[in-house]
């Protein structure tokens, strides 16, 4: 399968002196980084493959549900294939987005599964993602300025308030916010957006900056705001800034030539 990059921004605009464009808000993903800036778009189509590789489809798409009978919010709805998106205004980033949009798969469970292989897999065979740096799940995406009405759809679905009658004696997650910014057209201080959406949480989940339950990921690339809720992204946790690791990375001695993945043409996973 090949990939058209599309940049988003509308032919008859000049990007130089237009403010980027917010990705569409029903997107949902994965922010892909990769090791060198000039690598972005080789980066975004190695995701894409993966993603897009039959057996691993079929651990997220065997749900046994004609698309005649799906039921919006009711019926699971598997994703066809993955689609590398560049990112009006974020020249170092890529959005690699799951299609149809109204899929309902766990973006941080395939983040986790693809790091957990490369590691598992190690320097002997894992040459797939050669280009990769990191691999952010994203639940949602907004425009920049309505990061709030985001975070609020994300701390609902992921921290419902505590309701009379329910069981008192179970634990809540403890919880923390983590922002960074990937050419952000809009600056925003760190600190206060971390305090805003963790003033958003209700009361009865702890915060806990050191070893949290669970992260709050805002990542503002471009004109876009995304974000997710994920586990194990504490400093000393496996998915300590969801960096996904090649065979480079994993061997004493750096490898000497970037293979192509094998699910695409001849010469692609090296073309910028």
């Amino acid at each position: 399968m090949s990939y058209t990059l599309n940049n988003g921004l509308p032919t008859q605009l000049d990007g130089h002196d237009t403010a980027p464009p917010p990705l569409p808000p029903w997107l949902k993903g994965f922010l892909v980084t990769s090791k060198k800036r000039e690598d972005v778009a080789a980066a975004g189509r190695e995701i894409a493959n993966l993603c897009n590789d039959l057996f691993f489809k079929l651990a997220y798409d065997d749900l046994g549900v004609p698309a005649s009978m799906v039921k919006p919010g009711e019926t699971e709805v598997p994703y066809d294939f993955a689609e590398p998106l560049l990112i009006p205004g974020c020249p170092g980033s890529v959005f690699v987005a799951l299609r149809p949009d109204n899929n309902t798969v766990n973006v941080r469970m395939i983040a986790e599964d693809l790091i957990e292989e490369a590691d598992k897999v190690g320097a002997a065979g894992w040459t797939k993602t050669s280009h990769v740096q990191r691999l952010i799940p994203v639940e949602r995406v907004a425009p920049e300025a309505d990061l709030d009405r985001l975070a609020a759809k994300i701390i609902d679905s992921h921290f419902p308030r505590v309701k009379p009658g329910d069981d008192l004696n179970k634990k809540l997650p403890s919880f923390r916010v983590h922002y960074e910014e990937h050419s952000a057209a809009m600056h925003l201080r760190k600190m206060d957006v971390e305090k805003k959406i963790a003033d958003m949480v209700p009361s009865d989940y702890p915060v806990n900056l050191n070893d949290p339950t669970t992260t709050i990921l805002v990542s503002v690339a471009g004109a876009s705001c995304m974000m997710s809720v994920v586990t194990g992204y504490a400093s000393h946790e496996k998915f300590h800034h969801f960096h996904i690791h090649s065979a480079a990375d994993l061997s004493p001695k750096k490898a000497t030539v970037t293979p192509a993945s094998v699910w695409t043409q001849p010469g692609l996973a090296q073309a910028a």
